[in-house]
């Protein structure tokens, strides 16, 4: 009996292991397929394994739930007691033919109960009876084993799979067990290799026409960081040997998140796009690219994963940043030392009143003046790691400069010293991290050249020709943009072909007038101080082309002093010496031609005259027609504006000769100014001039010229009514006939003039011949004497 109910513990215990056993071993085995199904499958279809943090949870549940069966089916189940009593019973149990004999004989037997009140003779005979039904039981009635039959049907399917993967492929299943395991994070060999290459951006370069290949910036850690606004290109390769298949197609997909700025609101999108081959099989490799969506123009951050045949490419991200921003732009000149001199005092290099001498913010069309230093000062929003800086001029031609940071390196200044033409910066902002602006930042400066001076400088009352003591009035009008430093009138001999001193250098004679503030300037040079002087030689008149002459020109120079100097020059008035008669008989010749002026200009007057005349005779006898009772017999409308054309015509003539009488009476006065300008002693002649010929010439054209224009604009006015335009036209012919009249007793001043002239003409050619006679006799008287000696 004792030995039953020891083989039925034995027994249990086994049963127990067994179950536990089988248990464990299915839970185990169903955890490794059911990760394996997991990790592996995804591969196959084009996806990716579990992330360790799947493979982990996945782990520590199947290490937590075989502890718990170990604990809970097979030690805490072993740590149970298995009493004998127990053990009978559960015999009794299946064999209901003992009767309860089994139990009894056990419970009685056991040391150490008192209290029980039975024979012994009857327990001897129960203990009988027991054994020689002990013989007839079966232990194996006790255990049923379909429980262990269920989970061996599970646990040896998942075993021998195992087992057989194991044999036909160790190295897939060491790969699932490490995996599973968290011993390795190797991915499940493809049929297809790809790579991440990274991300090529094209060079933003200062300099437009630079063609340098984009820039490949590899991922890190599956990140990368792109300026907004680029125009990426994703680049990878697919493995083409070894036994790789390669993709016919790569397919990225993509997800941006876009910040809706009016809400405050995060929208994402995604799409896809296939990747186009690029090229051929190189070193044994493929391959892609992607130039288009989300990468052109990039705005937003993007989450992406390329897909080739089982391969994949995951969790790889493009982070959009913000490219560094100039967000202002001042410029600062120091104006060059020509336009810092005040009152004669010149600036030294050293000297400043300030950094700048202008201090602005950069706006399109700014122009600088020629020779400044210019000082660019830029504010990045970001702090700088570099910058790339060109500076050119419109021609295309490097301009040297320097360039400074701050120490936060959120400003910089760009510095050009001598500024002389239209200038380009171009200026590139690059982040510490490599991060630059998707387009350079281009100001252009515009430059002010310092003009020379302009100067106009006129003779008053000087003609062509003067005399040795003549007077020369100088009136000039200079300007300059910036100011002028010096004027000068210069007075430079020149000596005929025929003179002794024709190989001289000559010297020349120079005055600095005074300039006010308008820019005009009035001076005088006296030939005959000048000569007293010694400042001019000696000037030989001539009659003709056979004397000296004088060159008079006028210089303006401003303070420019950076390439050369801004020196202007007049134009060069050339006048010949004469001798006071040749001056009068130059000046008896214009006075000639002022007559004949004169004589056409009272012609036309007489034309006018008889216009006027025979437009007053029309007014007069014409009968007015009267259009309404016979408006066939005469357009009064075309004969009206027929008349006034004519009165028009008649005005203009009126004009023109008061501004001819004008003339002739200015060009008089330039001969009056001109004798006394050269010191021509004609009284008699000026008088004859000014108060014969000018002044009468004046008060014509103020007072019976001036009252006939506007006579003859008074008949205008009034053409329309016949009576009234009569009584005015014979107004303006009685005028006409008093300017006629006054110009001919004018014109008959001139002749005598001229007559006067005559005779002055003759008396100065019988000078001229007794001097000659008297130079011939001592040339003969000369002679004679040396004849006597010889």
């Amino acid at each position: 009996m004792t030995s039953l109910l020891g083989g039925l513990r034995h027994r249990i215990r086994r049963f127990v292991v067994w179950d536990s056993v089988l248990t464990i071993v299915a839970v185990l085995m169903a955890a490794f397929w059911l990760g394996f199904a997991l990790d592996y499958f995804p591969v196959i279809l084009g996806g990716t394994e579990m992330p360790r943090l799947a493979r982990l949870i996945l782990l520590v549940t199947a290490i937590a739930t075989i502890g718990f069966l170990a604990w809970k089916m097979l030690i805490g189940r072993l740590q149970r007691p298995l009493p004998d009593d127990s053990l009978a019973l559960l015999v009794e149990r299946h064999h209901p033919d003992l009767g309860g004999r089994l139990v009894t004989a056990v419970q009685l037997n056991q040391p150490g109960r008192d209290g029980d009140s039975h024979s012994p003779e009857l327990l001897r005979q129960v203990h009988e009876q027991a054994a020689a039904k002990i013989n007839e039981v079966d232990p194996a009635r006790v255990f049923r084993l379909a429980p262990l039959v269920k989970k061996a049907m599970i646990a040896a399917p998942l075993l021998l799979a195992a087992i057989v993967m194991l044999a036909v492929s160790p190295q897939a299943f060491g790969r699932a067990a490490s995996r599973l395991t968290l011993l390795s994070d190797d991915p499940w060999p493809r049929r297809a290799q790809l790579e991440m290459v990274g991300i090529e951006l094209p060079v933003v370069s200062v300099n437009e026409n630079d063609t340098s290949p984009p820039t490949l910036i590899p991922f890190v850690d599956k990140v990368v960081r792109l300026p907004r606004g680029s125009q990426g290109a994703l680049r990878i390769r697919a493995k083409a040997d070894d036994g790789a298949e390669l993709p016919v197609v790569c397919t990225v997909h993509y997800e941006t998140t876009e910040s809706l700025e009016s809400s405050g609101d995060v929208s994402e999108s995604s799409g896809q796009s296939n990747m186009r081959r690029v090229g051929r099989v190189t070193d044994g490799y493929q391959s892609f690219l992607l130039d288009g969506p989300p990468l052109a123009s990039l705005s937003d951050s993007v989450l992406l994963s390329v897909r080739g045949l089982d391969d994949r490419l995951d969790g790889y991200r493009i982070e959009a940043v913000m490219p560094p921003v100039i967000t202002e732009m001042q410029v600062g000149v120091r104006y060059p030392d020509y336009l810092r001199l005040t009152s004669g005092e010149q600036l030294t290099s050293g000297e400043q009143s300030g950094e700048f001498d202008r201090l602005t913010a950069y706006q399109a069309g700014l122009r600088l003046a020629e020779g400044s230093n210019v000082t660019l000062m830029a504010q990045s929003s970001v702090p700088l790691g570099e910058a790339q800086v060109r500076v050119r001029t419109v021609g295309d031609d490097e301009v040297p400069f320097t360039v400074d940071y701050s120490d936060d390196r959120r400003s910089l200044r760009l510095k050009i010293e001598n500024f002389t033409s239209p200038t380009t910066v171009a200026i590139v902002p690059i982040d510490a991290s490599g991060i630059s602006a998707q387009a350079p930042y281009r100001y252009l400066l515009g430059v002010v050249l310092d003009e020379p001076p302009e100067l106009k400088m006129k003779l008053v009352g000087i003609g062509s020709a003067v005399t040795a003591a003549a007077r020369i009035p100088i009136e000039a009008q200079v300007s300059d943009d910036y100011g002028i430093e010096q004027l000068s009138f210069s007075i430079t001999p020149s000596f005929s072909d025929t003179s002794d001193r024709k190989d001289e250098e000559p010297v020349t004679t120079s005055k600095q007038p005074t300039i006010d503030r308008d820019g005009k300037a009035v001076s005088e040079m006296d030939l005959r101080d000048l000569i007293a002087a010694g400042s001019l030689p000696e000037l030989v008149p001539g009659n003709g082309e056979n004397g000296d002459a004088i060159n008079v020109i006028g210089e303006a120079s401003d303070r420019y002093n950076l390439s050369g100097s801004h020196l202007t020059r007049s134009e060069v008035f050339r006048l010949q010496i004469v001798t006071p008669e040749k001056l009068l008989s130059l000046m008896e010749r214009r006075e000639l031609a002022l007559r004949s002026r004169l004589e056409q200009t009272i012609n036309e007057t007489r034309g006018l005259r008889d216009a006027l005349s025979l437009l007053q005779r029309g007014l007069e006898t014409e009968p007015v027609a009267d259009a309404e009772s016979d408006p066939e017999k005469t357009d009064q409308t075309r004969v009206t504006q027929v008349r006034r054309l004519r009165v028009q015509q008649s005005g203009l003539q009126a004009a023109k000769t008061s501004e001819e009488l004008s003339g002739i009476a200015a060009s008089l006065d330039d001969i009056l100014l001109e004798m006394v300008n050269n010191r021509v002693d004609s009284v008699d002649r000026q008088q004859r001039i000014g108060e014969g010929v000018r002044d009468p010439l004046r008060r014509i054209v103020d007072d019976p010229l001036a009252r006939l224009r506007e006579q003859i604009t008074d008949v205008e006015r009034s053409i329309a009514d016949q009576g009234v335009a009569a009584e005015k036209a014979a107004d303006a012919v009685q005028s006409a006939e008093d300017v006629l009249l006054q110009l001919t007793a004018v014109l008959e001043k001139m002749l005598d003039l001229e007559s006067y002239n005559e005779i002055l003409d003759m008396v100065r050619g019988l000078i001229e011949d007794q001097e000659r006679l008297i130079d011939e006799t001592k040339k003969e008287r000369k002679k004679g004497v040396l004849d006597l000696f010889e």
